[in-house]
């Protein structure tokens, strides 16, 4: 009987505090592998981003290089680049037919005539730009769409001309052709704080790694929307997807 008691006080016993110290060890590095691997895929992200950025403006320098003309703007380009593209009006302007495009509008992205698909069609035609369909879907980013995605999930780039005009800063103001990333946002694409493809955190450390690190300033800015975290400024440790990107073109 009593070494059956014994045996049943030992299996009885909790943990001692060494045994739960490797228990809260172990549960330390598992969470600290996590927060690590998604840092990493962040950081992955963000390259992949920047990456792809300079291969549009590099595509578009050589689109100029060989047609001396703008890709979405060129006239010619249904008898040079390939036929059946839509050709621009050769106004130096990559925006819509009826009008520029402005920076706080998307409507027109979509339209016949708006020569923002028509930018990516010129440069896929051109074999310059890889993941985007010919005369595909508007509504969408993806390989099926004119428009391609990002390495953020479920956005993409669209193109507009007109003034980035920084709600704090109107002397920096700038108007020239930018490249946006946004959110695909439902049936269509939308560059509100809904559409946002960025946290202020991410894209303040995109912004430094290839340019000033202002969201107001230089050629990488953040899109002015009512967001704490990229309105005026970046918020550098803001969480919130709500931020959409702006990089010029030529810088």
């Amino acid at each position: 009987m009593i070494g059956i008691c014994t045996q049943n006080k030992n299996l009885a016993r909790g943990f001692t505090l060494i045994e739960m110290s490797i228990v809260l060890v172990i549960i330390g590095l598992i969470i600290g592998g996590i927060l690590k691997g998604q840092e990493i895929i962040e950081s992955s992200r963000q390259k992949n981003v920047i990456t792809q950025i300079d291969a549009v403006r590099s595509a578009v320098n050589t689109f100029g290089d060989k047609y001396n003309a703008l890709p979405g703007d060129y006239r010619l380009a249904n008898t040079r680049v390939l036929a059946g593209l839509t050709p621009g009006d050769a106004d130096g302007i990559i925006g819509a037919a009826t009008g520029v495009t402005t920076l706080a509008n998307l409507n027109s992205v979509t339209g016949g005539g708006d020569e923002n698909p028509h930018f990516f069609n010129h440069l896929a035609a051109a074999e310059l730009l890889s993941g985007t369909t010919i005369g595909g879907a508007t509504t969408t980013f993806n390989d099926t769409s004119a428009f391609p995605a990002t390495a953020i999930p479920g956005t993409g780039m669209t193109m507009a001309y007109g003034p980035h005009i920084p709600p704090a800063n109107t002397n920096a103001a700038r108007t020239s052709h930018w490249l946006r990333i946004h959110k695909n946002a439902g049936a269509g694409i939308t560059q509100n704080v809904a559409g946002g493809a960025f946290t202020g955190k991410s894209l303040f450390q995109i912004d430094l790694k290839i340019d000033d690190g202002s969201a107001g300033n230089g050629s990488t800015r953040s899109a002015g929307v009512t967001s704490a975290d990229c309105s005026t400024a970046y918020n550098a440790l803001g969480n919130s997807q709500e931020c959409v990107g702006y990089f010029e073109l030529v810088k």
